[in-house]
This record gives structure tokens, C-alpha cells and sequence, in this order.
């Protein structure tokens, strides 16, 4: 199976045996990581807090039509098309602290918002391992490795106001910044050291960064997770009890019409509610769910 790369000078696929990555965030970018780390014989860990739509299929060659008719969380239907080439670990959960981000080799963000990717690093720092970020929006991505350098000075000016939704996002584009991240992480774990240094898609620019100044990788803004108008609701509701207009349900979750909104419960009490703001979206919950 890996005759290919082994033919490649310098290369060889024991270098890589027992290796481990951990892939958080499944969609444009991660699912297409996960899918050449996998090829690779890298172990696994997948977490993803979402489920698949038909828009998946679009930003995505891993996912099948049936997946997302089914509306499977990522992490499973990930795991279904990967387990074939590798030992595949998953968890349907949004990341919430670094601890629960499992020890790995090396940390894979695949993720769209600057809230996870604050965790990522506070895990990164924690393992003493390196993680890699990875970003897609329109017809322009990023793609770097992060070992010594901070994430907050790297990006001290990010001022994020754009998302998937209201900008879309070019599938070659994020094919493309996930081969790149891919490469960095298989040299990385073949022994090779990446540059730390921002790497811009088509373009190929790339952007040196001097001494970190922070005196703290914590704190800098969050950004909405992507998605028009949908929200994340924490509690204790159960999908068996919510009321609504079944739209389709498994043993994950069900997703229901709810006065004129759609939301999907998970088994762990969270859900995602379409709503006009927060406060609206707390309200359809707790009616829904008779709390």
C-alpha cells in the first residue's frame, strides 16, 4: 500500500508507525487532513460537536450523500471512511477545556472559530507538543505550524468579522491549505522540523514572525462558531422528550421544526438552535424541551 511513498527518496513508512495526531473540527479543512493523515497509517483521534448536512458534500470528498441524508455526526461518519486505513478514536463533543483534547503527537486544527483554536494551543502547551493551524474563508486560506511561537502575537491584529456562511468558502481552497498542513505534519512526524511561519493559499506568501511579546496565550476575542443564525444551547433536555416536527433523527441526535426553527439535540443535552440571537434561541430550547 505505501510502495509510492516509499520510493521517495529520504522516505519511509516506518517512520511514521505508531505516530498519533489529534484532528479537532471535521469539516472543509479537517475531514480532508484527517483523510491524508489516515492514508499515511497516522493514528487517529477525531472530534467534531457537529453533524453532517448536503452542503457537506460540497467542501468535502470523505463524506457520502447517505452520510449526510442521515445527518451523522462528522466524527462517526469520518470514522466509517477511515477505519480501513488506520486506528480511528472519536468523540461527538464540543471542545470545551484543553484537558479534554487527548494526548497526541501532534494537534491538527480544523476548526473555524478562534475560541477552539485558544484551547488547541492551551493543550498544544500543556502536551509540549506542536499543533497546526489551518483556515479557509472565500478564495484565500493560512497554514501554519505553531511549536515556539504564540497564536495570539501571530494574529495580535485579527479582528475576525466574516464567516463560511456570509463569505463562503472555494473547496479548492481548503483542499488546497489542508494538503499544506498535511505535509507539515507528516514531515513533522517523520522527523523534520517546519518552519514556523504563515503560509498564505493560492499565493504561497509566506510570513516570518519575530520574538512572541505576549505574557498570555489565553486571552484573546472568540469568534461565533459558523453558522447564520444558529446558536449552541447547553442543558439537560433529551432528544426522546423534544417537541417538534421530526426532521430526521438517529441515535446521536434529532433534529426537529420547532415554531418555524429548526434544532438539533444531542444524547449530551446540547443542542443547535436556529434563532434570531441568543436570547431567542434560549427560549425556543427551554419550550422545546419543556424546562
Amino acid at each position: 500500500m505505501y510502495s509510492r511513498y516509499n520510493a521517495i527518496p529520504g522516505r519511509n513508512k516506518e517512520d511514521l508507525e505508531g505516530k498519533k495526531a489529534a484532528v479537532i473540527g471535521l469539516g472543509a479543512t479537517g475531514s480532508v487532513i484527517a483523510e491524508h493523515l489516515a492514508k499515511h497509517g497516522v493514528e487517529l483521534y477525531l472530534i467534531d460537536r457537529d453533524y453532517l448536512e448536503i452542503k457537506d458534500l460540497y467542501t468535502s470528498n470523505l463524506y457520502t450523500r447517505k452520510q449526510c441524508e442521515e445527518a451523522l455526526p462528522k466524527a462517526v461518519a469520518a470514522q466509517e471512511r477511515l477505519e480501513d486505513f488506520t486506528r480511528v478514536t472519536t468523540e461527538v463533543k464540543n471542545v470545551e477545556k484543553a484537558s479534554e483534547i487527548p494526548s497526541a503527537d501532534i494537534i491538527m486544527d480544523g476548526s473555524d472559530n478562534l475560541q477552539t483554536r485558544k484551547i488547541i494551543e492551551k493543550a498544544s502547551n500543556n502536551q509540549g507538543v506542536p499543533w497546526i493551524f489551518s483556515s479557509a474563508l472565500s478564495e484565500r486560506g493560512f497554514s501554519m505550524f505553531l511549536d515556539q511561537s504564540c497564536f495570539k502575537c501571530v494574529f495580535k491584529d485579527l479582528e475576525p468579522r466574516e464567516s463560511c456562511e456570509t463569505h463562503g468558502v472555494l473547496r479548492e481552497i481548503s483542499s488546497i491549505v489542508s494538503a499544506v498542513s498535511s505535509m507539515k505534519a507528516i514531515n513533522y512526524l517523520s522527523g523534520e522540523r517546519p518552519k514556523e511561519k504563515l503560509e498564505m493559499v493560492p499565493s504561497m506568501q509566506s510570513f516570518n514572525f519575530g520574538e512572541c511579546e505576549c505574557d498570555g496565550k489565553d486571552s484573546f476575542e472568540t469568534l461565533n462558531v459558523c453558522g447564520d443564525k444558529k446558536y449552541q444551547v447547553f442543558g439537560d433536555a433529551r432528544p426522546e422528550n423534544i417537541k417538534g416536527k421530526v426532521i430526521v433523527e438517529n441515535k446521536y441526535l434529532k433534529r426537529v421544526s420547532f415554531e418555524g426553527s429548526e434544532i438539533t439535540l444531542f444524547r449530551s443535552g446540547r443542542a443547535i438552535v436556529e434563532a434570531e440571537d441568543q436570547e431567542a434561541a434560549e427560549r425556543l430550547y427551554r419550550q422545546a424541551s419543556s424546562i
